[in-house]
C-alpha cells in the first residue's frame, strides 16, 4: 500500500522530531546525571540514576563553605569577559585587515591562524609556562588573559573575515566619495554591517574563556585567581565527594546559561548570517 505526498511529508515530520528528541536527551543526560548526584549523599551515591535518593538540597550551600565558589566564579567571569572583549576588538581590525588588504605574507598568517585551531593545546603549555615565568607574568590575571586571548583569537578572527569579505567594497568607495577616509568607512558603514558577527564573535569568545582550564591549571597558584574549573577539580581526591563536585559544576554553569539565553538571538542570527554568507 504507497502512502500518499501528504502521509509521507508527516512521516518525515514525525522522524525528524524523533531523532531531535532522542539527541536532546542523548545530551541532556550528563546534565541530568550530574543533578541527581548533586542531590544525593556520598553514601547513596550510585544507588539511583532517576531520581535523587535524599533531595540533598544542602549541598548547594554547603559547597560555597567548603570551596570559595564565589572567587571562583569571579575570577571566571574576569577571564570570560576580558578574552571576550579583547578578542572583539583584535578580530575587528585583523578580520578586516585581512579581508581587505593584500600584503606579503598574508597566506602563511591564514594558515597559521588555521593550524591554531587543530594544535593541541597541551602541546605548547611547557613553553607557555617558561615564557611567563621569564616575562614575569606567572600567576597574574594578564597573564593568564594573554594567554587565552592568544590561544582563542583564531576563530573570532576568520568570522569576522568572513563577514568583512560579504560587505561590498562599494559602499567604502561611496562613504570615500563622501568625504570618508578608510577608518571613519570602517566604523560608520562598514562595523555596522558586521555586528552580527561582532555578537557572534563576542558570545563564543565569552564562551571559550569561561571553560578554560588548562592554562589556569598550569599558570595560577594564587585561590584567589582560580577559575571555577580548576577550583572544582581540586576537591578530586582519594576519597573524592562527587556529590560536591557535581554540586559545584552545575553552579558553574548557570552563568554561562544565563548569558546564552539573553545573547542566544544575536548568536544565532550570527552563525547563520555567516553561514549564508
Amino acid at each position: 500500500m504507497s502512502l500518499s505526498l501528504t502521509q509521507r511529508k508527516r512521516l518525515g515530520t514525525i522522524g525528524r522530531y524523533i531523532v531531535i528528541i532522542f539527541w536532546m536527551l542523548f545530551t541532556l543526560l550528563p546534565i541530568y546525571t550530574a543533578f541527581v548526584a548533586s542531590l544525593t549523599e556520598y553514601e547513596n551515591l550510585g544507588k539511583s540514576f532517576l531520581f535523587p535518593t535524599d533531595w540533598a538540597w544542602h549541598n548547594y550551600a554547603d559547597i560555597f563553605q567548603r570551596v570559595d565558589m564565589t572567587i571562583y566564579l569571579r575570577s571566571t567571569f574576569i577571564y570570560a569577559l576580558s578574552t571576550a572583549v579583547i578578542n572583539v576588538i583584535l578580530a575587528t581590525f585583523t578580520g578586516y585587515a585581512l579581508s581587505r588588504f593584500r600584503f606579503r605574507g598574508k597566506g602563511f598568517y591564514s594558515s597559521v591562524l588555521l593550524v591554531t585551531q587543530v594544535l593541541p593545546q597541551v602541546v605548547i603549555v611547557v613553553p607557555v609556562f617558561l615564557l611567563m615565568q621569564q616575562l614575569g607574568l606567572y600567576d597574574t590575571y594578564p597573564g593568564i588573559i594573554i594567554t587565552i586571548v592568544a590561544t582563542s583569537m583564531a576563530f573570532p578572527t576568520l568570522l569576522m573575515r568572513s563577514f568583512y569579505d560579504s560587505v561590498p567594497a562599494a559602499l567604502e568607495e561611496a562613504a570615500a566619495i563622501d568625504g570618508c577616509s578608510r577608518l571613519q568607512a570602517l566604523f560608520r558603514v562598514i562595523i555596522p554591517l558586521a555586528l552580527p558577527g561582532i555578537g557572534t564573535a563576542f558570545g563564543l569568545s565569552f564562551f571559550s574563556g569561561w571553560s578554560q582550564y588548562l592554562y589556569p591549571l598550569i599558570l595560577t597558584r594564587d585561590p584567589a585567581k582560580t577559575p571555577v574549573t580548576v577550583g572544582i577539580a581540586r576537591l578530586i581526591d582519594n576519597q573524592t565527594p562527587w556529590e560536591m563536585v557535581m554540586t559545584g559544576t552545575l553552579i558553574s554553569i548557570i552563568p554561562a546559561i544565563l548569558i546564552y539565553l539573553l545573547v542566544q538571538k544575536s548568536l544565532i542570527k550570527g552563525m547563520a548570517s555567516g553561514a549564508v554568507k
